[in-house]
């Protein structure tokens, strides 16, 4: 018997949500997955050897129509339970964990990389009774750090991962806000409550 989330995981991404998709292109072999993100236009940072990209409209659209997608958070764990997450994650697998040392040129706390991540994410698929050919959404902050752990996942034989290229938070405004796009900002489900088994909790 496959494991799966609880049932209630499409049920609760349902709620109250009309999101309009911009002229959405069905990608040839996943049938169930549309997107519009013409990848000409995407950064490097956001760019993955598979090609294969979604909005964080097109992602929440998709999950709707198939609950055998696995929906993954690359993020910090410690960072997803101050700022958030979107509701309907199969699991938290970090790219890095943050560490207390300050890196003096960014001014900001560096990461310490998770050696384990492709064994995680294999983990999770054995659980869940997929196979590394099977569709994998993965989100971060911002498109970033999801695409490094596309790249990994590429590398080790995945062939179906899909970068949300807005993340969680979306872009910078401005004046320096993450309030331009993204999971958050497109009025997406979103919580701070983790469902059973979603919680990371490996070591580093």
């Amino acid at each position: 018997m496959t494991l799966r989330t609880p049932p209630s995981r499409r049920a609760v991404l349902g709620m109250g949500i009309a999101t309009a998709l911009a002229s959405p292109s069905l990608v040839s072999g996943a049938s169930s997955i549309e997107t519009s993100v013409d990848p000409a236009r995407l950064s490097g940072r956001q760019r993955t050897p598979l090609g294969l990209y979604l909005t964080p409209q097109a992602a929440f659209a998709a999950l709707q129509r198939d609950s055998d997608i696995l929906f993954v958070d690359v993020r910090d764990p410690i960072e997803i339970s101050f700022v958030g997450h979107p509701e309907g994650l199969d699991k938290i697998i970090p790219l890095g964990i943050v560490t207390h040392q300050v890196d003096p040129q960014s001014g900001q706390y560096q990461m310490k990389n998770n050696p384990n991540l492709v064994a995680e994410f294999d983990a999770l698929l054995k659980q869940q009774g997929r196979s590394r050919q099977d569709a994998v959404f993965v989100t971060c902050r911002s498109g970033a750090r999801s695409a490094v752990a596309t790249r990994q996942l590429a590398k080790a034989g995945y062939t179906n991962v899909w970068n949300l290229i807005e993340g969680f938070e979306g872009d910078k405004n401005a004046r320096g806000v993450r309030a331009l796009n993204g999971w958050r900002n497109a009025g997406l489900p979103w919580g701070y409550r983790l469902g059973p088994g979603v919680a990371w909790q490996g070591a580093i």
